[in-house]
């Protein structure tokens, strides 16, 4: 078993490591076919990126139910691939990374005239201790998407809990990451043709995830829909892991 792949055992992956990916995938979506592709990582099928940006906006969007009422918080926002299609119906939205150079690329693709809306580079570790004035108010709608496998046990345990408070009341919840689709799988700079560098992950199991959500459980939430989603195009199935989400309502 090589020593970049590890199975089952929980084993931290250097965040650092994460953080500088996409900053450099920032700085270098000059060059890509598609801002897409800085996020979705489909550089060797750029299309795809696309393709699936259009179809999660297409059936998880009306899913949120965004109105002109609504304050949104999207937690690993990147290039704002989110708040193009949301900012605009939404009475609030926010968008937070801890990559800063993709809360710069955000800030220059979406300028929307009276519109209420903000960008700001905190962690979710951060958002969760309200670190900024931006965060000093309650959000009812949230998305999170591919965020969770790039912290660690301890942390995201933590920021979890602390989401809890940034909550209102009334609130739909849309989760999604990659998953293992049988044994949890860490990738500790692990090196990728595809991605022409080394890439830290974990993929942890829709069973650990739904240990976790036991905390928006207990706090009056319900699972609304939780599946993997669809493969677009013919698309190959994926050996270890897929896609999965989660949509929960209080």
């Amino acid at each position: 078993m090589s020593s970049h792949r590890i199975y089952e055992e929980k084993h931290d992956i250097d965040t650092d490591n994460t953080k500088n990916f996409y900053d450099q995938r920032a700085k270098n979506i000059g060059n890509m076919s598609s801002p897409y592709v800085a996020v979705l990582l489909g550089d060797q099928d750029p299309q795809h990126a696309v393709d699936w940006n259009t179809f999660e906006k297409t059936f998880i969007l009306p899913q949120l139910k965004v109105n002109k009422s609504s304050s949104v918080l999207d937690i690993g926002c990147g290039i704002g691939r989110w708040a193009e299609s949301i900012i605009p119906e939404s009475g609030y939205y926010l968008g937070t990374d801890f990559s800063g150079e993709m809360i710069k690329i955000a800030q220059q693709r979406c300028s929307f005239e009276n519109a209420d809306y903000d960008f700001i580079n905190v962690s979710f570790q951060e958002a969760c201790r309200r670190s900024s004035e931006k965060l000093q108010r309650k959000f009812d709608r949230v998305v999170i998407g591919g965020v969770c496998m790039y912290i660690n046990d301890a942390d995201l345990k933590d920021c979890i809990a602390g989401l809890i408070d940034l909550l209102d009341e009334h609130c739909i919840m849309y989760l999604t990451e990659t998953v293992a689709v049988e044994t949890r799988l860490t990738l500790d700079e692990c090196p990728s043709d595809a991605l022409k560098t080394t890439y830290d992950v974990i993929y942890r199991t829709p069973s650990e995830y739904n240990a976790y959500y036991e905390v928006f459980k207990n706090a009056g939430f319900r699972i609304v829909k939780q599946d993997y989603l669809p493969h677009l195009n013919n698309e190959a199935s994926f050996s270890e892991t897929d896609r999965w989400y989660t949509i929960l309502e209080r």
